[in-house]
């Protein structure tokens, strides 16, 4: 079983130990790079769930291109990839079986 996920920023740093490294491999740049990119704020677009959505999908892709760039295992940069693809189906207006809710025993349908 998962552990309860605490959604607060601050404890998420707060139990995280950083080092401070003064260099950064091409890799890590890009992907601090793309995520800066993904979260950027954009004035002149309003922030809509589809932009919200678009941004995540953004960096979830950035993140699959590193873990591609590092040699992760082409099995999890496809899984994560089929987040991606969700959200942006999503966005679309296609409900993809991953993000569909699931049914609850005694709740409303």
């Amino acid at each position: 079983m998962l552990p309860k996920h605490d959604r607060s920023v601050k404890a998420r740093f707060r139990n995280r130990r950083f080092a401070v490294r003064p260099t950064r491999t091409r890799q890590e740049s890009e992907l601090l790079d793309g995520l800066r990119e993904a979260f950027e704020p954009t004035p002149d677009i309003p922030e809509t769930a589809d932009r919200t959505r678009e941004r995540y999908a953004w960096a979830i892709e950035t993140w699959a291109n590193y873990l591609e760039d590092i040699g992760a295992d082409p099995a999890s940069i496809k899984r994560i990839d089929e987040l991606r693809w969700a959200l942006e189906d999503l966005t679309k207006g296609v409900l993809c079986p991953l993000l569909k809710p699931a049914a609850m025993e005694n709740g409303p349908p």
